[in-house]
C-alpha cells in the first residue's frame, strides 16, 4: 500500500459517516461520481481543459453538438443542421436556450464565442483540427455558419469537445446546471419550460469530485461513491491496493497516441539516428507487465490500420529484427557517438505522477541502460528532454493521429511531414487528401521525433450497473445522461 493511499483511505474512513453516499436512499438521491484531476482548481476557461474542468464545463456550457452516453453525435445548442454537398458549409439552426442569467442565446453570441475559443485552441491539436474554418457567422438570430477551405468530415466531433463548449462571460447553456459546494459540485438538470410537466424526465442530481485518484479510489472502495471517472495507466495500482474487484472496473477500448515525444533537439538527440536508437532498445511487450495488463496493444506505428480508406506508405518497423537485434543496432550508434563526442547525457523523461507511471518508467530505465543510455524521471511540467505522450483520439482518422505532431502544436515536429499534411488538409478529393497524409506519415516516422509504444489505457469503476454509463471507443462519459432516472 502506497503512502499516498494510506493518507487518503484514513482521511475519507473518518469522514464515511457524514458523507452523502450515491449508493443509499432513494432512486433519486445524488450519484456520487469522482473525477481523477492532479489539477489543484478548476478552471473551465484554461487554455488546456484538465479533465474535472472538461467534464464540468462539456455538462454546463455545450457546444452546438454534444456527445451522448454511447458516443453519438447529439443536438446540444443547435437543433438541427445541413451540410452542403461540398462539405465546405455546415449550417446550424440554434433551438431556443438562455444563458444562466436569462438572457436569450443569439447567434451572435454563439459565433463570437466559438471565434474566441478558437482561437485560444490555434496552437493546439484542435487549431490544427479546425485550421480549414475560414469563416463563423450569424445568418440570423438564430441560424449560424461555419464555412471551410476544405473538407473536414469530422467536424462536428471536434465541436463536441468540451473545449469547444459555448461560454459568454463565463457561464453557459446547460445541459446542466453547476452548485459549486466545499467539497463538491452539485450538477442538476435545467428546467425546460418548454416542456408540459407530464413531458419532462425523472432526474436526479450528480454530487461530482475532483480529487487525485488515490482519493477517488478511496472513496470508491468505501461506498461514498458510485463511479470513478478518469482511470490511467498510472493509476492502476492503487485498484490491488484498494480491494477493487474486477468486476467494477469499465476500460474503454481507446486508440490514441501513447508513446515518447522528444522536446529537445540539441546534443544526442538531435541525431534522428541516436532517436531512433531509443525506440530500438524498448521491449514494448513487457513495458505494462508490471501492471497486470497481459494483452496491451504495442505499436511502432503513429497511425494504427484500418482507418478507414486511409493507405499507409510504411509498415510496423523492424518486424525483422529480435529485440536482441534492435539493442545491438541502437548499442552500435551510441558507442559510435560516445566515440565522436562529449560524454553521454542523461536523459531527463517526463512522466506522469502516479505508481504505474514510476513502473513503467522503470521498465524503459532499464531498456535504455541495456544499450548504455542512462535515464532520470521528471515531473510532468519539469524540464525535460523526451516527455511520455498519452492522448486519445477524439476521431479515429489519420489527420487526428498526424495532427498531434503538428509543428504548430509541438516544440520539435518535422517540417517535411508537416508542409504535407497542410497539403492534406487543404485537399478538396478525399483521395489525394490520404494520399497526402500517407506521405506525411512517412515523414514524421521517420524523424523518429515520436517513438509509438502502444495504445492508451482508460478506465473507469462503476458500482453495479448506473443507468446513462456505457464504455465507449473514446473514453468519454457524459455527465448529462448520467442525471435521468428510467422509468
Amino acid at each position: 500500500m502506497t503512502g499516498a493511499w494510506k493518507k487518503a483511505i484514513s482521511g475519507l474512513a473518518a469522514a464515511a459517516m457524514l458523507a452523502l453516499t450515491a449508493c443509499s436512499g432513494s432512486d433519486s438521491s445524488p450519484l456520487g461520481i469522482s473525477i481523477i484531476d492532479p489539477a489543484t482548481k478548476t478552471n473551465l476557461d484554461a487554455a488546456r481543459l484538465e479533465p474535472g474542468a472538461a467534464y464540468l464545463r462539456a455538462a454546463t456550457s455545450q457546444g452546438l453538438v454534444r456527445l451522448d452516453a454511447l458516443g453519438n453525435i447529439v443536438p446540444g445548442l443547435a437543433e438541427r443542421w445541413i451540410v452542403t454537398d461540398d462539405g465546405l458549409s455546415y449550417i446550424f439552426r440554434l433551438r431556443n436556450a438562455r444563458w444562466e442569467n436569462g438572457d436569450t442565446v443569439t447567434s451572435e453570441h454563439v459565433a463570437a464565442a466559438l471565434k474566441r475559443r478558437l482561437q485560444i485552441e490555434a496552437r493546439s491539436a484542435i487549431g490544427a483540427d479546425t485550421a480549414e474554418v475560414r469563416d463563423i457567422r450569424s445568418m440570423t438570430g438564430r441560424v449560424i455558419e461555419i464555412r471551410l477551405l476544405s473538407p473536414q468530415p469530422e467536424l462536428l466531433r471536434i465541436l463536441a469537445l468540451p473545449e469547444l463548449g459555448i461560454r459568454r462571460n463565463g457561464s453557459g447553456t446547460g445541459p446542466l446546471a453547476a452548485n459549486r459546494q466545499e467539497y463538491w459540485t452539485l450538477l442538476t438538470e435545467r428546467v425546460d419550460d418548454s416542456l408540459a410537466p407530464d413531458l419532462r424526465r425523472m432526474v436526479r442530481p450528480l454530487q461530482v469530485r475532483t480529487e487525485s485518484a488515490a482519493k477517488s479510489i478511496a472513496r470508491f472502495s468505501l461506498g461514498e461513491s458510485a463511479m470513478v471517472l478518469g482511470g490511467r495507466f498510472e493509476h492502476l495500482p492503487y485498484l490491488s491496493a484498494a480491494g477493487i474487484s474486477d468486476n467494477d472496473v469499465r476500460a474503454d477500448p481507446v486508440a490514441g497516441l501513447f508513446g515518447l515525444l522528444v522536446v529537445n533537439g540539441k546534443g544526442f538527440l538531435g541525431d534522428p539516428a541516436n532517436r531512433e536508437a531509443i525506440a530500438l532498445a524498448i521491449d514494448r511487450d513487457a513495458l505494462m507487465t508490471p501492471l497486470g495488463i497481459g494483452q496491451w496493444q504495442t505499436t511502432t506505428r503513429i497511425v494504427p490500420l484500418g482507418m478507414g480508406r486511409y493507405q499507409p506508405l510504411i509498415g510496423d518497423r523492424w518486424t525483422d529484427l529480435s529485440l536482441d537485434q534492435r539493442r545491438d543496432l541502437a548499442r552500435g550508434r551510441i558507442v559510435r557517438w560516445r566515440q565522436a563526442n562529449a560524454a553521454l547525457p542523461e536523459l531527463r523523461i517526463a512522466m506522469p505522477r502516479g505508481p504505474g507511471a514510476r513502473l513503467v518508467f522503470g521498465r524503459i530505465q532499464r531498456d535504455l541502460e541495456a544499450v548504455g543510455l542512462s535515464a532520470r524521471r521528471v515531473a510532468p511540467d519539469a524540464r525535460a528532454d523526451i516527455v511520455l505522450i498519452d492522448e486519445v483520439a477524439h476521431y479515429r482518422q489519420p489527420g487526428w493521429f498526424l495532427n498531434q505532431l503538428a509543428c504548430a502544436v509541438r516544440p520539435l515536429c518535422n517540417q517535411e511531414g508537416d508542409v504535407l499534411l497542410a497539403q492534406a488538409r487543404r485537399a478538396v478529393d478525399p483521395a489525394v487528401r490520404m494520399a497526402k497524409m500517407a506521405e506525411a506519415e512517412v515523414a514524421i516516422t521517420s524523424a523518429n521525433i515520436f517513438i509509438p509504444l502502444g495504445t492508451p489505457v482508460r478506465f473507469s469503476l462503476v458500482k453495479g450497473n448506473v443507468p446513462g454509463f456505457a464504455i465507449t471507443a473514446d473514453g468519454w462519459h457524459a455527465l448529462p445522461d448520467m442525471v435521468v432516472i428510467p422509468r
